[in-house]
């Protein structure tokens, strides 16, 4: 099979050699992946292991979950993408994947929690001394969202809908923490499901029905992946790590 045009000084892809090109990533990734792996067995240290999962999760759960480790534990390393792309990383390198979609059926995986969605408002707003908001009473205030990449914005869209209600965007951007920046500054009402920021005022979220909105997190992996365990322990102990962080009310089996 022909993989390259040899025209002059320069090679240039076949027809063939652009289909065979991801597979021939995969396979360079899992040999760098397994000389990594067996240079630490060699040397006595750590696995290292790649999690690929949204900035916010990162921030808010991943990063304060790896605080809690110890010497003996993986070292590891992350990539920011997006929810809709974290998955995509597993065929570039990344050993787990960390996303509010659900993974294909072709991974190994588990439900990892069940964050809520949150409405910010400042101190001085007239919800400052509620813990709770119904959707119908959220929708009529001028809102600051995420965009519809983000799981966060579905979900909000869906209950919205369901209430047969609508809303008014005030600002829609692709950062959570301008989101809550720009509530803070007192352009609206922001709707997001990272720790709270600038001091401002949480509230949950309830539907119709009067259930709190959540959103699903979820660790995906490749089930023959040669540090099966390591990855299975990652997931399981960010899954015990978010239920002690926020409640018992995210575990993700309820």
């Amino acid at each position: 099979m022909t993989l390259f045009d040899r025209g002059g000084k320069q090679m240039v892809l076949t027809a063939a050699g652009r289909r065979f090109l991801p597979l021939a990533r995969d396979l360079v990734a899992r040999a760098d992946a397994a000389e990594s792996a067996v240079g630490a067995l060699a040397a006595g240290r750590a696995m290292r292991i790649t999690v690929a999962a949204p900035p916010t999760t990162i921030t808010d759960v991943i990063a304060p979950f790896l605080a809690t480790w110890g010497p003996e534990d993986p070292l590891v390393t992350v990539q920011a993408e997006s929810p809709a792309h974290a998955y995509q990383a597993l065929a570039r390198g990344a050993d787990v994947a960390i996303s509010s979609a659900p993974p294909r059926r072709r991974f190994a995986g588990l439900p990892v929690a069940r964050l809520p969605l949150w409405a910010y408002v400042r101190a001085d707003h007239v919800w400052a001394d509620r813990e709770r908001v119904t959707i119908r009473e959220l929708a009529a205030e001028p809102l600051i969202v995420l965009t519809p990449a983000h799981g966060t914005r579905r979900i909000l869209d869906h209950a919205v809908q369901e209430a047969d209600a609508s809303y008014e965007i005030v600002l829609e951007c692709d950062t959570p923490h301008v989101v809550q920046a720009m509530a803070a500054s007192g352009h609206g009402v922001a709707v997001v499901s990272d720790d709270p920021r600038f001091d401002l005022h949480p509230l949950l979220i309830l539907d119709s029905t009067g259930e709190p909105l959540q959103i699903h997190l979820h660790a995906a992996w490749d089930a023959s992946h040669y540090a099966l365990h390591s990855i299975e322990a990652f997931a399981a102990g960010l899954s015990r790590f978010c239920v002690e962080r926020y409640g018992p009310h995210v575990a993700a089996h309820l």
